[in-house]
């Protein structure tokens, strides 16, 4: 009985359990560990979940454009229009329900897998009654948001409560400048505090222009993946939201995300004492999610001649825009939940293990 019983739980473990490979590549994860006077063991086994969020993207738009110029002869001027190419690209086949499914599943499997190891949860109420939670904003997953990053929305999971340093008038959430989970841990008497995040986006967008052909023009890569990191601040989307690597030296920690699983515990100058940080070297792709690759869209200046007169010629130029999709990336909807979900997965039980082995070092 007690072998049938047994192997009935391998069976199990080997069902939930969710190695490296199959979706993320193991030389493409990167582990961080650091454990300071076998801080791990003397760690309570209790966790605090302080972030569990996914960002989906959604929309990608670029603009390039060309100035209008003249060229003066002696007997004639040319004008050379000016020229703006603008592409919006948005997501289609997937939605928020989807997205909101997708972190439900992944959360629970998280919380599962660390209970079952003999892992305490430690609530939102608990936790606000911390030094450190003093003034911040309790939320309730569950709900979807686009204003967390341009083009995406951020989902959190249903029944999970976190805090926030505050909200813009506009929504978005505020976090602290530099990473400070660790007096968190601190005050939860060097309880582990883990932060999960994962980022996906689907389309990478170039824009570029020319002076010397007369042409402005937008290219869309479709590609969805599971992205390392990417820097939200709203000054570096300058032509494309794949821009976001730029600035990331002056970006705080509210401004930049990547997708991660990390433990936490203990402090040390504003340092934990106990680190197990699980992530990505780099964007990892999903193949056959989407039937089309490239997208491309090109604008070519237009050439008027006037020949010179005695009368005074007036040139007049007007156009408006606006910021709607012009093209739409249909998705296969089974492989992109599929890839998604089994990347999550993956990282959380390569996260979890790695936080295992850290503990008991």
């Amino acid at each position: 009985m007690k072998i049938a019983m047994l192997l009935s739980l391998i069976f199990l473990g080997g069902l939930l359990s969710k190695p490296l490979g199959e979706f993320i590549p193991e030389k493409d994860v990167k582990v961080s560990k650091f454990h300071r006077g076998n801080q791990g063991k003397k760690a309570p086994k209790r966790v605090y979940i302080k972030s569990f969020r996914a960002f989906f993207e959604v929309f990608e738009e670029a603009t390039a454009s060309t100035s209008a110029r003249k060229n003066e002869r002696a007997n004639r001027t040319t004008f050379i229009s000016g020229t703006k190419t603008a592409m919006g690209v948005q997501l289609q086949g997937v939605d928020v329900p989807d997205f909101q499914k997708l972190i439900d599943e992944a959360y629970n499997e998280f919380v599962e897998k660390l209970r079952t190891e003999g892992y305490e949860i430690i609530t939102a109420a608990e936790a606000g009654k911390t030094d450190y939670y003093s003034g911040w904003t309790k939320k309730s997953g569950g709900s979807s948001s686009d204003k967390q990053a341009p083009g995406f929305v951020m989902v959190t999971p249903q029944g999970y409560e976190y805090f926030v340093k505050g909200e813009s008038a506009n929504g978005r959430e505020k976090s602290t400048f530099t990473d400070t989970s660790s007096k968190l841990s601190k005050d939860l008497e060097d309880a582990f505090v883990a932060e999960v995040t994962f980022v996906f986006p689907f389309v990478n967008l170039d824009a570029s222009s020319s002076s010397f052909t007369n042409q402005s023009s937008v290219k869309a890569d479709l590609g969805f993946r599971m992205q390392a990191f990417m820097n939200v601040q709203d000054n570096v989307q300058k032509n494309s939201l794949s821009s976001f690597a730029k600035g990331i030296g002056s970006a705080g920690i509210g401004q930049l995300l990547n997708t991660k699983v990390r433990f936490i515990s203990g402090h040390m100058a504003s340092a934990p004492l106990f680190d197990s940080t699980t992530e990505l070297k780099k964007d990892v792709y999903f193949g056959d999610v989407f039937q089309e690759s490239k997208i491309k869209e090109v604008t070519s200046a237009e050439a008027t001649t006037a020949f010179k007169t005695e009368y005074s010629q007036l040139l007049m130029v007007s156009g408006g825009e606006t910021t709607i999709a012009s093209h739409f990336a249909a998705a296969n909807h089974e492989k992109y939940l599929k890839s998604a979900s089994g990347s999550m997965l993956e990282l959380i039980d390569s996260g979890i293990s790695n936080f295992y082995e850290l503990v008991k070092d």
